[in-house]
């Protein structure tokens, strides 16, 4: 029997900010294996650029989609 445990990082901006890496711009990030909390900064969410902003909906089957992709199993 084979038994993985994975640790998700999921970070989340202050009110009123939003994440980005430079490139992308998130209310929610899960971490990939290979990213660094330290490669996310908040910025005001006034400062995101108009083309960036696009609401989305999202539910608990999210959660297991990104657990499947972080382990490198198709969704």
């Amino acid at each position: 029997m084979i038994q993985s445990n994975i640790n998700i990082v999921v970070l989340e901006p202050s009110d009123g900010m939003t994440l980005t890496n430079g490139e992308t711009y998130s209310k929610k990030v899960y971490l990939g294996i290979t990213d660094l909390a330290e490669n996310w900064v908040e910025v005001p969410d006034a400062e995101v650029p108009e083309e960036m902003v696009q609401e989305v909906e999202t539910d608990e089957a999210d959660f297991d989609t990104v657990g499947r992709i972080m382990m490198g199993v198709e969704a």
